[in-house]
């Protein structure tokens, strides 16, 4: 990759960068509050960015930037994690009690960005931001990006939505220092004329409120386990210009239901902490992705495909099972990890998911393939109120081969789920070890 340098920010036009509290902040208002904020900040090769209000996030994000500096952005806020990262302090929204590191909390009030801003450029080659993968399947992992990286596949997903020339405000629930929520919510609106709404609300009531309260054109930025909750709720929804979900993916049906309540169309990205996004789709009555521009599929000698791309510093072997159709389409058939081999008979972990969150009473649910020292039978976590374990089994008897019947099934009152939805397997391993002592 080149050492070009490249545009921090979009000051095309007069639309606002974010929306807080119901005040529309400008895009050179915010950019110079955010030279101000650089040049209060100490030294320091990395700073771990906690901040959860999307403004103060987009104020250290850009402020650390300008400094030459890194976001570390954490999978999660354990203090064993945080402490791995050997940051020398926090930016934070609000004070937290208990956290080892110094804290430096960002108030935006306090910067008055009145000075002229002029567009910063970034070299390419700068490292801008640390993201971390979920572990999901298995540890969490680094991945350190360079701003030419990010500015570039924030191009290519924004060509890919039909978002390039697009106007109008992106409403996120999942955090910024996730790769999707970095992407939609920090570079989207960044790099692009759209702007983005600084909360982040959780329950349905609230997403429907914020949504009613936004004018112009809107996007509500999602997750499947969110979008279900939505639905599920039976709220009058506001009509939008389009939804956005990613970190699982999305059934076919739930994403017409979805499309009707909300009179818009629901699009997909795919994607990972590797490689930022690199396809979409729309997932009602199109079950196939197209990869972005300007990005390749290639296969391997030893199974598998790597995706390749001018703006990636490396080629970068998926995760996932894919069926090629041509250069830009594919289906996507899962994880590798995922592939369940049980009495000579297959089957997908994702399928069965699907199955289990289809029934009728389930509100979430998740299958948990064995440790390795422990015997070949397939375990479930359900949240199922008012439900037992006999009762939701005899319902899955009828939609699944009994050889993959999870033996235990335990019902619980809540999954150990982070920020984006998704579930580490330490965590499932570690509810599983509690619910067994329970029932000794």
């Amino acid at each position: 990759m080149t050492d070009d340098r490249l545009p921090l920010i979009c000051l095309d036009g007069d639309a606002p960068l974010l929306h807080w509290h119901g005040q529309a902040i400008g895009r050179r208002h915010f950019l110079a509050q955010a030279r101000q904020l650089a040049e209060s900040l100490p030294e320091a090769p990395a700073v771990i960015n906690l901040c959860e209000d999307r403004y103060s996030f987009l104020l250290g994000f850009v402020a650390l930037i300008l400094r030459g500096q890194c976001n570390l952005l954490p999978p999660d806020r354990l203090p064993h994690t945080l402490h791995a990262l050997e940051a020398d302090y926090c930016l934070v929204d609000r004070l937290q009690p208990g956290l080892e590191l110094p804290q430096r909390q960002i108030v935006p009030s306090r910067w008055t960005g009145d000075s002229e801003a002029e567009i910063p450029r970034i070299p390419a080659s700068q490292r801008v931001a640390t993201l971390f993968t979920s572990g999901s399947t298995g540890h969490s992992l680094p991945h350190h990006k360079g701003w030419g990286e990010l500015y570039h596949g924030t191009a290519l997903t924004l060509q890919a939505l039909g978002l390039a020339d697009a106007s109008g405000t992106l409403l996120a629930t999942v955090p910024p220092q996730h790769m999707y929520g970095l992407e939609t919510s920090i570079l989207l609106p960044l790099l692009s004329g759209l702007s983005i709404e600084a909360s982040r609300p959780f329950y349905p009531a609230d997403v429907q409120g914020v949504l009613q309260a936004t004018s112009g054109p809107r996007w509500l930025i999602s997750t499947p386990l969110h979008l279900r909750a939505c639905l599920r709720a039976e709220l009058a929804w506001p009509a939008l210009q389009g939804m956005v979900s990613a970190t699982a993916p999305l059934d076919a049906g739930l994403a017409g239901d979805l499309e009707q309540a909300f009179a818009c169309p629901l699009y997909e990205i795919y994607g990972s902490t590797e490689t930022g996004a690199i396809a979409t789709r729309r997932t009602h009555g199109q079950s196939t992705w197209q990869l972005h521009p300007g990005l390749q599929l290639q296969d391997l000698p030893e199974q598998g495909c790597q995706v390749v791309g001018d703006h990636l510093p490396s080629a970068v072997r998926l995760n996932d099972r894919l069926q090629r159709l041509d250069e830009r389409a594919f289906q996507l058939l899962g994880r590798d990890q995922d592939l369940i081999k049980i009495a000579g008979k297959r089957a997908s972990l994702g399928d069965l998911n699907r199955q289990l969150l289809a029934l009728p009473g389930v509100t979430d649910g998740v299958f948990v393939p064995p440790q390795e020292a422990e015997p070949q039978r397939l375990m479930a976590l359900v949240v199922a109120p008012g439900m037992d374990s006999r009762a939701i089994l005899d319902a899955l008897r009828e939609r699944i081969d009994a050889v993959f019947l999870p033996r235990p099934l335990y019902c619980v009152d809540a999954l150990p789920r982070n920020a984006t939805g998704k579930l580490p397997r330490e965590l499932l391993w570690q509810l599983i070890a509690k619910q067994k002592r329970i029932q000794q």
